[in-house]
């Protein structure tokens, strides 16, 4: 473990804003984001000069703070226009800080201009100031400073302090979701889903010594939910429909990003009967590290995972370039439940109809009168033309 002196932090001071327009009934808050710990200042009024005095802190060593460097790991701004009434929030703007340009001695705060800003009749910036601090201080944070630990709880949901060490879900049956946090707090409603969607190379996984039933599938537990895909029989060319297994649960965006946070790794297993012929491991914590506004989009970890065989039948395998690899491509996702349309009644469903039909009486009728109005205007204007011509 690494000495006290050698503990360090990297503090964001957020003082104030300018050119932002005004909006009474909005409120600002901006969420800064650094190697998957995030924070936020609290809400302040949408004004022009928004007054946010809030610094923010993250706790590392020295060796860690020059892996991030060498890896250029950006700390993140993000701005947010929250409506506390629609209990809803809209990215206005983001700031990027590069890492490798914080020193330790104090610097002067200066302007950053919002990037992809929705103000654009003129151009929001925070004034900021970004430096290292030597952790020599208590371990007990002032009011005005947190670490990522002691972050300030988004309003609506329960502080991360008043939660378990350990995070569980709680399936409710008669509901059909799994509860996350505190019931009465936690009351944003999720879609968990994995998707199976294609195969390759799975024959490099079987010895050419074995024999095997024709019957193959994939299984994972998703939430304590066991879940295969429909079996397939031919492992040199795997022909199956993706498919999606999506769990609902209810939290809030900041408690299930710590409960995503904290588990292992989901487990892929191609099966022949009771056995595993080799596994993937697809990180579930990674989607509480993407910084993605659920609101409008959804939170993805995707690619084409390799699959490696039992320890037993690994040794009898020679190693393979990786184009011949076996890998299985697989999605998750993570994304707020939109609104389901509500399903009518069957006495609903006949009223309907009725009206319906009712409707297309009176249009028919319509027509019919239309039309004979028409004719008899056409058998009067031909009739005056005969007696003109009589006459």
């Amino acid at each position: 473990m690494a000495s006290k002196s050698e503990q360090l932090l990297i503090v964001v001071s957020i003082l104030e804003g300018r050119h932002f327009p005004k909006s009474p009934r909005l409120s600002l808050l901006v969420q800064a984001s650094f190697d998957g710990e995030q924070l936020a200042t609290d809400p302040v009024d949408h004004r022009e000069q928004p007054q946010f005095s809030t610094e923010l802190a993250w706790e590392l060593d020295r060796r860690t703070l020059h892996q991030h460097r060498l890896q250029r790991t950006p700390i993140k701004l993000q701005c947010f226009a929250v409506d506390p009434v629609r209990q809803s929030s809209e990215c206005v703007g983001y700031i990027v800080l590069d890492l490798r340009s914080v020193q330790e001695i104090k610097q002067e705060p200066r302007w950053y201009p919002l990037l992809s800003s929705k103000y654009t009749k003129r151009r929001p910036a925070l004034l900021l100031s970004v430096s290292l601090e030597n952790d020599t201080k208590p371990s007990e944070p002032s009011p005005d400073r947190f670490k990522a630990k002691k972050a300030p709880p988004r309003q609506g949901s329960p502080a991360l302090a008043e939660l378990p060490e350990k995070l569980d879900s709680v399936l409710v049956p008669d509901q059909g979701f799994h509860q996350i946090g505190p019931a009465d707090r936690c009351t944003d409603m999720f879609v968990l889903s994995v998707t199976v969607a294609f195969a390759t190379k799975l024959e490099q996984l079987i010895p050419s010594t074995t024999k095997l039933s024709s019957d193959f599938f994939f299984y994972y537990s998703l939430l304590g939910n066991d879940i295969t895909s429909e079996p397939f029989h031919n492992l040199l060319s795997p022909d199956f429909e993706p498919e999606r297994a999506s769990v609902r649960i209810r939290s809030s965006k900041q408690v299930l990003q710590t409960f995503l946070a904290q588990q292992p790794s989901l487990q892929i297993h191609l099966c022949c009967g009771n056995r595993s012929l080799g596994s993937t491991s697809v990180s579930i914590a990674a989607l509480s590290a993407a910084s993605v506004d659920l609101e409008s989009k959804a939170a993805t970890v995707e690619g084409a995972f390799v699959l490696q065989p039992p320890k037993l039948v690994k040794q009898t395998l020679t190693a393979l370039p990786s184009d011949l690899q076996p890998t299985v491509g697989v999605s998750v996702t993570l994304r707020r439940e939109e609104v389901t349309i509500q399903v009518l009644s069957p006495e609903d469903s006949n009223l309907c109809l009725l009206l319906i039909f009712i409707g297309k009486v009176l249009l028919c009728l319509w027509v019919f009168f239309k039309v004979k109005f028409i004719c008899s205007l056409i058998s009067h204007q031909r009739l005056k033309g005969l007696y003109r011509a009589t006459c």
